[in-house]
């Protein structure tokens, strides 16, 4: 759910700020942000327990939590698929172009809006749900969002050994050389 609503706030943002209908999607399948959907499964864990708490705690939680996080998604992107997915290097106060201090404030926005509004909403949706129709809907949609992960991955694993020359080496490169060419994929992650 995290994933799905981040991805429409990206792409409103992106397109209020850059008047551009662009995908802000992390999977060549689906509306889905990775960023976005692992992000609110960390602040769900870590700051749901404060729920009760003051509302600067939460936000300032959400501010260190997200800031951090961002950073660790952006290192990893970088290590893992060799490309930069976001570059924040023009805005003030950024730290190594990975966040910036307004992006932290809109995790810590995010985190006061998710722990005291949106997830208790949705939560309570979910518990509405018959147990045994809850576990079919959870379980199919968690093997086709591993199995989006896993071949976005693996495209943009094989995008980024492409553009160092080398040459697909057996059946499954060439299947992803064909079928997600550089071409889709840049224009897939805009």
């Amino acid at each position: 759910i995290g994933a799905l609503i981040g991805d429409i706030v990206e792409t409103v943002f992106t397109l209020v700020t850059k008047h551009t209908l662009m995908s802000r999607s992390s999977l060549l399948y689906g509306p889905f942000s990775i960023v976005w959907g692992l992000g609110g499964a960390v602040l769900t864990i870590v700051l749901y327990g404060w729920r009760d708490k003051s509302d600067r705690y939460i936000f300032f939680g959400g501010l260190l939590i997200g800031g951090v996080y961002e950073y660790a998604c952006s290192v990893f992107t970088e290590y893992c698929f060799g490309m930069v997915f976001w570059d924040y290097s023009q805005i003030a106060f950024n730290i190594n172009g990975r966040i910036n201090l307004l992006y932290c404030a809109f995790w810590g926005v995010l985190a006061l809006l998710w722990v005291k509004e949106i997830y208790p909403r949705l939560s309570m949706l979910i518990e509405k749900i018959p147990l045994h129709v809850g576990k079919i809907i959870t379980w199919s949609l968690s093997v086709l969002l591993i199995v989006d992960v896993l071949l976005s991955a693996a495209a943009l694993y094989r995008m980024d050994t492409r553009s160092k020359g080398v040459e697909a080496g057996n059946v499954i490169e060439v299947l992803l050389d064909q079928t997600y060419p550089d071409e889709y994929l840049v224009d897939r992650y805009q």
